[in-house]
């Protein structure tokens, strides 16, 4: 009897619908260039596991996937469906990242079907709820929060080929918390960078990319390609960038896939 593997089918629908529909980020497909077998990734801001498992596919057996998500009751089904925390080379972290580790609140929106997960953001130096305001009821969870530099650290991980980063506006203070690591192993980074999130920090865009680009990277956004681009524009929310070869290297430095 022919049995069916269950990532290795779950990877292929996920891939699939990326490519070819408008239910899932269109940069989902493109990891099978970006990420090599033997790889190790950080998923910070996972959620149901979407790209978690997708990496989990992709690194294989020789890589390891650290899925980061505070919030554990986050997509239920598709947690149960993806299943990207049961495979044994993705480690589960329940916290945040931010600028500096401790306890802040995440503030989840809710509306009328209960929780918008995929909303909440960390209210460490926010200004109000802005892009949420369309929301009614919002409610402040406490979790722990750790740096990218203190988890690569507990973790003792001695290369970081790829991270991807999707926490609703926070996008400066994971970086912020992570330099070190950044400097060091020049990670290929996915980051999505949307304004309307970014503007409950009192920051802009320009100044994510500003943060990347003066460390030596390159910012592309996806156009049936990954195009250079010098700025967040309307018609993408994930850019990519990589580490220009040879610029800022960092001690101990390992070359990205972008590099190889």
């Amino acid at each position: 009897m022919l049995r069916l593997d269950r990532p290795a089918l779950t990877n292929a629908v996920t891939s699939a619908l990326s490519r070819h529909t408008r239910y899932l980020d269109t940069e989902l497909h493109t990891l099978r260039g970006l990420v090599r077998p033997g790889d190790v990734c950080v998923d910070v801001g996972s959620a149901a596991g979407l790209y978690s498992q997708a990496l989990s596919h992709l690194v294989g057996a020789g890589g390891v996937v650290h899925s980061v998500e505070p919030l554990t009751f986050s997509h239920p089904f598709w947690s149960r469906v993806l299943g990207a925390r049961r495979r044994g080379n993705v480690h589960h972290h329940a916290a945040a990242l931010g600028a500096e580790p401790g306890r802040a609140a995440m503030r989840v929106p809710f509306g009328s079907r209960g929780p918008a997960t995929s909303r909440s953001f960390l209210d460490w130096e926010s200004h109000g709820v802005g892009s949420n305001d369309e929301y009614d009821l919002h409610a402040d969870l406490l979790v722990d929060v750790l740096t990218l530099d203190g988890l690569c650290a507990t973790e003792r991980l001695t290369r970081l080929d790829f991270v991807k980063i999707d926490v609703e506006g926070g996008e400066l203070h994971v970086l912020t918390g992570g330099a070190e690591t950044i400097a060091r192993f020049r990670p290929t980074m996915l980051i999505e960078i949307e304004a309307r999130h970014t503007a409950r920090y009192e920051y802009s865009p320009d100044d994510v990319v500003s943060w990347l680009t003066t460390r030596g990277y390159s910012m592309y956004a996806w156009q049936r390609g990954w195009k250079a681009t010098e700025r967040v524009c309307a018609h993408a929310n994930n850019y990519l960038f990589r580490p220009v070869p040879g610029s800022r290297p960092g001690t101990g430095d390992n070359p990205s896939p972008a590099q190889r």
